[in-house]
């Protein structure tokens, strides 16, 4: 599996970065409509792929995975309230990729919520 965290983004739309309960950094002030992109994240290989997402909510909200900058929609995950900003949990998905490199993005469906760390492992 691959981990990315979510603070290494290669370019942002209105999110900042603070420390983390959890150690490290993790993005925050989300809105909806905000969004993180990743460069040169490699799936070795076509099919199947769990994405699980390290999230913080007090209120819910959701979010959707992409490629190329929204030019392939893998799907969206509701966010659950959590109970506050620094209470965490793991949410995921199950998405289909063709094997290749891409520019892999977060965008926030509806916001209020922090992301600690993405990871994707091949099923």
């Amino acid at each position: 599996s691959t981990t990315i965290e979510a603070e290494n983004f290669s370019a942002q739309n209105g999110v900042q970065v603070e420390a983390c309960s959890e150690g490290g950094y993790n993005v925050g002030w989300i809105e909806t409509g905000d969004w993180m992109a990743y460069n040169n994240i490699n799936f070795p290989s076509s099919g199947n792929y769990r994405i699980e997402y390290r999230v913080a909510s007090p209120s819910g909200g959701s979010l959707s995975a992409d490629l190329n900058a929204g030019g392939t929609v893998l799907g969206q995950v509701n966010v659950p309230a959590t109970g506050g900003w620094q209470n965490w949990t793991t949410v995921s998905h199950t998405v289909n990729v063709n094997a290749g490199t891409y520019n892999f993005g977060v965008f926030a469906q509806a916001g209020g919520w922090n992301i600690n760390w993405i990871r994707i492992t091949k099923l």
